[in-house]
């Protein structure tokens, strides 16, 4: 059974500050975003706000990086993809990539690209193979990249139904311990977060994501044994997260 290590000092210290100071943000966030990209939302609707963020903390030697970054690069290159996205109501999603890692470290690797089409599609993918790595090492903050990416997401200037956040990661959040506060406030301004849990070296990981990191309408993780499984998982990751469709 995974154990969930205790905040480092500066992190618990800040911790119940950033707590009560985070409702706060979003509603601002939220507010100046509808107002000065409202005609850009009402202009561009997609079927999904996608946002990928990969692991790239001191547990991820360069060799899996590279694993994640061609797996990535391959799915969006492949025809399944694709055709998953042409078969949404408006045939295009909008995606970003993102690295993280430790405290403050998050960084847009790659920024919001409108997929619907093979070119487009092209496009993305060569802007992923050319990225480089953004941190040679840190810690494991997943609370800290949930918050990131669910300030990006809400950020986005597209009108979509669905905003979701893709985490593929090897290791618990070494930061603050239990990112379930950071996923719960993500999920209360309408986030999806689902993960790509890979366990090559805790057996368990896939259980730490269930409980502390994924939620939201379709959430789901995959158990991904060991990185050379990750492309074709997160292949099968994007098409089931393209495809997925909320009934109301």
């Amino acid at each position: 059974m995974f154990k969930v290590p205790k905040p480092y000092g500066r992190e618990r210290r800040s911790l119940h500050g950033r707590r009560r100071c985070w409702a706060l943000v979003v509603a601002v966030w939220v507010a100046v975003c509808c107002s000065s990209d409202h005609s850009a939302q009402a202009a561009r609707p997609v079927d999904l706000v996608l946002v990928l963020a990969l692991d790239v903390s001191s547990s991820v030697d360069a060799q899996e990086f590279g694993i994640q970054k061609t797996g990535l690069v391959e799915a969006f290159r492949h025809a399944a993809v694709l055709h998953a996205i042409r078969r949404g109501r408006y045939k295009r999603i909008a995606v970003t990539a993102v690295q993280w890692a430790g405290y403050e470290q998050q960084q847009i690797m790659v920024p919001w690209t409108v997929v619907g089409d093979r070119t487009s599609a092209l496009v993305f993918a060569a802007n992923l193979a050319a990225m480089p790595r953004a941190y040679p090492d840190g810690a494991t903050h997943i609370s800290g990249v949930i918050r990131f990416s669910t300030r990006l997401a809400l950020s986005a200037p597209y009108q979509a139904v669905r905003r979701v956040i893709d985490i593929s990661g090897d290791g618990i959040d070494n930061v603050r311990g239990r990112p379930r506060d950071a996923r719960d406030d993500a999920l209360g301004v309408g986030m999806t977060i689902n993960g790509l849990a890979i366990a090559n070296e805790l057996p368990d990981l896939v259980d730490y994501y269930r409980a502390e990191v994924i939620g939201g309408p379709s959430a789901f993780v995959l158990d991904v044994r060991d990185y050379k499984a990750y492309p074709r998982a997160i292949r099968r990751k994007l098409v089931r997260e393209i495809e997925t469709r909320l009934v109301f």
